[in-house]
């Protein structure tokens, strides 16, 4: 059956800070963004989602010349005219609480793992995670489920046709904690263990708690499987959030079914995309995709790469209660290009946590939100790298996986002053190896092209191809064992308007080919014997075509990691002179 052609759809992305409404449109038989409408999100006691959602509407409206709302009130649906109407709405939101979850398994290494993976790719707050070792104490794990009353219980282990006992056992406390815990507070519970016990939890728990049965998370040793998992907490976690936040179920009824948790569908895209973008190095082993965004109220990174996916949520706030906020501060200290002492860092991070809508004034808060914004990739992409052993970004290029493009969001990133500085900001946070395209995400549209693509798959294809997405720049990071000051690469460049020069690329340098945007340019690449670019080996190079971006060709030879200056001034100034090198 032919899928319906929709003239006009409609994506609306709820988040804790702000409310975006975006509007695709058919153009010369491809959907293209028309144009976005922005208000801050009505978020809070006695608000009303929908409140925030009209005036970003009425701010669409207004730029784009499409009439979407009636003077009465209301969507004008379906679309009846050119300029007149919407066919669809999709809608993706962060605007809920994390729920409160907590993950039942057997080995730490195995199902443990798994359900931890899982539980970080979503939104939850992971209360507890207990295993094989807990067990010991029946009694004082049902306690422990009665103090910790999650609204989730996620319970794994055994592989399929595998160990039963603990599973069991596992079982028997659920069933203790399900009868002792009042209606109201009963946790749902979500089975995604060995299958031959399906008919014992059923049996045993079905009568005490909310019970959804799905495949196996991890059916073979080392091998896991949770796409089914993610859709099921997906739709536990909605379930929620619309009785808990006012507006959404009116919001909701507006999408037929197109409707999902930001990261969800942010991940949705990237997987999605992953099977149909065909990155510029198609030659390149390990091809797949990686999207950032350092939103207010979190970070989010999801990879795509050979069929696999991952994704891991984090607090936009670093925690400010952890006992590694010492560390933290630290860390935001060193990549701050002005001088700052560790109670400024300090006093920044609690400020950012109660008040992540602020926007720096100063230089010295501009420093201080940009490098919070490299710590904030660096560990996401380190927890992303624990949680996914497939997952890598700055080991040698043959080892690590290739990933075309890059797509990046968030203000620290769309709005910084310069183009240098939002580069800046995701070499220094991701560090990555080989050759990428670094893609500004500007308008937040991701996750809507995630839900929107249920509708119509070829909307985000056509979306991710227009100039929606900025071309910020290719990137070329060779890794090296030659010392500071060596040669490593000779880069031939050819543009197309018949200019041509050599470049000789040093170790520990930093250097940007200036190719304007939109101009196609051919490089040649001529790494050292000792040099990895990312043709699959050491010392092998190759044909490169690009499309110049904002900052057309940057290659960074920086080294991998990266490491700085111990001293505070020659630190700052090493800095200094790596953004200089872009431009400021």
């Amino acid at each position: 059956m032919q899928q319906e052609i929709l003239s006009a759809l409609l994506g609306l992305d709820i988040g804790r800070i702000n409310t975006r409404a975006s509007l695709f449109v058919i153009s010369e038989g491809k959907y293209r963004l028309l144009d976005c409408g922005i208000s801050p999100t009505s978020l809070g006691p006695e608000l009303h989602l929908g409140t925030g959602v009209n005036a970003a509407l009425q701010v669409l409206q207004q730029k784009s010349g499409h009439v979407i709302m009636k003077a009465e009130g209301g969507l004008v649906m379906p679309a009846t005219a050119v300029g007149l109407g919407i066919d669809q709405v999709a809608l993706t939101t962060s605007a809920g609480p994390r729920i409160r979850a907590v993950v039942l398994g057997l080995s730490e290494h195995g199902s443990l793992r798994a359900g931890y993976a899982l539980a970080g790719s979503m939104m939850l707050a992971l209360v507890g995670c207990f295993g094989l070792a807990d067990l010991a104490d029946g009694s004082s794990m049902v306690d422990a489920l009665i103090r910790l009353r999650p609204d989730v219980v996620l319970l794994v282990g055994g592989e399929d046709a595998g160990a039963e006992a603990p599973v069991r056992r596992w079982i028997e406390v659920l069933r203790l904690a399900g009868a002792l815990l009042p209606i109201q507070v009963k946790p749902t519970l979500i089975y995604a263990g060995n299958p031959s016990l399906e008919n014992d939890i059923r049996r045993r728990l079905e009568p005490v708690l909310s019970l959804h049965i799905i495949p196996n998370i991890q059916p073979l040793i080392g091998e896991w499987d949770l796409v089914p998992a993610k859709n099921a907490l997906e739709k536990e976690i909605l379930r929620i959030w619309e009785d808990q936040v006012p507006g959404l179920v009116d919001l909701t009824n507006l999408t037929q079914n197109l409707t999902g948790s930001n990261g969800f569908m942010f991940n949705r895209s990237t997987r999605y995309l992953n099977r149909t973008f065909k990155g510029s190095q198609g030659e390149l082993n390990g091809r797949g995709i990686l999207a950032v965004d350092l939103g207010g109220g979190s970070t989010t990174i999801s990879a795509g790469l050979d069929g696999q996916t991952g994704m891991v949520i984090e607090d936009a706030c670093m925690d400010i209660a952890s006992e590694q906020i010492d560390a933290l501060c630290k860390t935001v200290q060193q990549w701050a290009v002005t001088p700052v002492t560790l109670q400024e860092v300090r006093q920044y991070v609690i400020e950012q946590a109660l008040h992540p809508a602020v926007v720096p004034e100063t230089i010295k808060a501009l420093s201080l939100s940009q490098a919070a914004a490299r710590y904030r990739l660096q560990h996401a992409a380190k927890q992303l790298s624990g949680n996914y052993p497939w997952f890598t970004l700055n080991d040698s290029p043959a080892r690590a996986g290739h990933f075309e493009p890059v797509i990046a969001s968030g203000a620290v990133l769309t709005q910084a002053p310069t183009p240098g500085q939002a580069m800046m900001i995701l070499l220094d946070g991701l560090q990555p190896c080989g050759i990428t395209t670094m893609v500004l995400d500007q308008n937040h549209l991701m996750p809507i092209l995630g839900a929107a693509g249920e509708a119509q798959p070829v909307l985000p294809v056509h979306v991710l191809a227009s100039d929606a997405f900025v071309n910020l720049g290719t990137v070329i990071s060779p890794v090296s064992q030659a010392s500071a000051g060596k040669d490593i690469l000779t880069v031939q460049v050819a543009v197309d308007d018949g200019k041509t020069y050599s470049v000789d690329i040093t170790q520990g340098t930093l250097r940007r080919l200036v190719i304007p945007p939109g101009v196609s340019a051919v490089l040649e690449l001529k790494p050292s014997r000792q040099t990895d670019i990312g043709f699959n080996r050491m010392g092998v190079g190759g044909s490169l075509k690009v499309t110049g971006g904002l900052l057309g060709v940057v290659i960074d030879a920086r080294g991998r990691p990266l490491r700085l200056p111990d001293a505070d001034e020659s630190r700052m100034e090493q800095l200094r002179r790596w953004l200089w090198a872009l431009g400021g």
